[in-house]
């Protein structure tokens, strides 16, 4: 209903709604290994798509890659969403 809502008033953004339901769906490999082994393929896959779809989101791989430790830590903490993404 809410997705409904938002459409109807122009809110959705529909790039990005389609994201959240399917992630990468693209079977092509990522265009570079991913710099963490704690990254799981599809979830670099999604981070390459993830920084097409919204203009705040574009320099996240840059930012991953230059703070790795630093994302590393938020990864491995046990309950990650109750914290601050890094950065």
């Amino acid at each position: 209903m809410t997705v409904s809502i938002l459409d109807g008033d122009a809110l959705l953004d529909k790039k990005e709604l389609d994201f959240f339901l399917k992630g990468n769906t693209s079977l092509e490999d990522a265009d570079e290994p991913s710099p963490g082994t704690w990254i799981s393929v599809g979830g670099w896959k999604d981070l390459q798509t993830l920084i097409t779809i919204n203009e705040s989101l574009k320099n996240f791989i840059n930012d991953l890659k230059d703070n790795l430790k630093l994302f590393k830590t938020w990864y491995d903490d046990e309950r990650p969403e109750s914290i601050d993404l890094p950065l």
